[in-house]
């Protein structure tokens, strides 16, 4: 296995393979460990692991690890570049499009149909993971429903609900297992090292803004903070997104917002790269790359630093109960973020028969997601061609 034929792999992979994350994640380990036997089940089961420590999306998380215990810092970036590439590209065509010919009938006969079903989509990524995670665990479920309370009742971001929860999941855990003694031990390393990456990302950002008060850069600092503080699936950081793009800069409404999710969802790699789409409606070409930049870059750091540490402190029970609390308040912003989308997509009868089959389709049974958004758009068509 050479670094260019690894890098040729995952560029392949982010041209084809659809489906989000967990198609991302099954292609990998079908191709890298049984195909081609470049790296082992143990080591597959490793990089998985540690994708769950840091902040930013699991797949691109594993694709960096083992780019990087391959090949050091030149295989995590390439690797990284080759997932990511294809699918910028493609997104941006869609940008362009989109910002030119969004107004026809017919691409909006495409988003009607598109709208609702991208809302059942993330619904059921939310409601799955919530399965997933908390299972018969009351105090992350209690986390999860204080999550969307939170945010929907009382409108507190979500970014500001991650840290506090998995820090009093820390605590809860520690005095359950009666652990409280160990606080101060050299096994909260994990824990203090990208607290205080982030501290340094925050401070540099906050200077620059200081001196720069432009679009772009505030664009950089949304996508910069939004990757750093969120934990779980891609769907987590769209939510965080949207509340800034969205509710407090304005820079798309509700209906683009939708649209550039449709493009992150019928395009290979991962579903953040909905910041290409956003980038460039608000900044163009440049605002693109910045924020494509910008949502991958500190995930990227995160990775580079806890490869030195993982091994060593990957069962460490801290760093555990602190990832269970993030993972619990950030599924409950994938909910959040479902309601908040249907305000503007479900807006007639026909849209939430769409929204219900949608859902229902997706938990009885295993249709690729490409498949149900199509069909979604081509509902939307026949809907409004036939005037129904």
């Amino acid at each position: 296995m050479t670094l260019t034929k690894l890098f040729l792999f995952f560029l392949k992979v982010g041209s084809t393979v659809f489906g989000g994350p967990l198609a991302i994640i099954h292609k990998i380990q079908e191709d890298l460990v049984h195909k081609k036997n470049w790296i082992t089940e143990k080591e597959f089961e490793n990089f998985f692991g540690y994708s769950q420590l840091a902040p930013g999306t699991i797949a691109f998380q594993i694709v960096t690890y083992i780019g990087y215990f391959s090949y050091g810092f030149w295989g995590a970036l390439l690797c990284g570049f080759g997932l990511i590439f294809p699918s910028f590209v493609l997104v941006l065509g869609f940008s362009i499009f989109y910002k030119a010919y969004g107004t026809l009938e017919i691409v909006q006969y495409i988003l009607y149909g598109l709208a609702p079903a991208i809302v059942a989509i993330i619904l059921h990524s939310g409601i799955k993971l919530s399965r997933n995670l908390i299972k018969k665990d009351y105090f992350l479920l209690i986390i999860f429903v204080l999550s969307i309370v939170l945010t929907l009742v009382f409108q507190i971001k979500i970014i500001y609900q991650i840290f506090p929860a998995a820090f009093i999941s820390v605590l809860y855990y520690s005095l359950k297992e009666k652990n409280k003694s160990k606080l101060n031990s050299t096994s909260m390393l994990a824990l203090s090292l990208p607290g205080k990456m982030l501290v340094k990302i925050f401070a540099l950002i906050s200077t620059v803004i200081v001196f720069a008060d432009n679009k772009l850069l505030d664009l950089a600092f949304v996508f910069l903070k939004a990757s750093t503080l969120t934990y779980g699936s891609g769907f987590v950081i769209v939510g965080v997104l949207q509340q800034d793009v969205v509710e407090k800069y304005h820079w798309l409404s509700q209906h683009d917002f939708i649209a550039g999710i449709s493009f992150g969802n019928i395009t290979p790699g991962p579903v953040v790269i909905t910041s290409t789409f956003i980038g460039y409606m608000t900044s163009g070409i440049l605002g693109s790359i910045v924020s494509t930049i910008c949502i991958f870059l500190p995930t990227f750091i995160f990775v580079l630093i806890l490869a030195q540490i993982v091994t060593k402190h990957k069962e460490n029970f801290y760093l555990k109960a602190f990832i269970k609390g993030a993972n619990a308040a950030a599924l409950g912003a994938i909910i959040s973020t479902a309601y908040n989308l249907s305000v503007g997509a479900l807006t007639d009868k026909l849209a939430v028969v769409i929204f219900i089959v949608t859902l229902v389709i997706m938990f009885r049974y295993k249709i690729n997601t490409l498949i149900i958004i199509g069909a979604a758009a081509l509902c939307g068509i026949l809907i409004k061609v036939w005037g129904v």
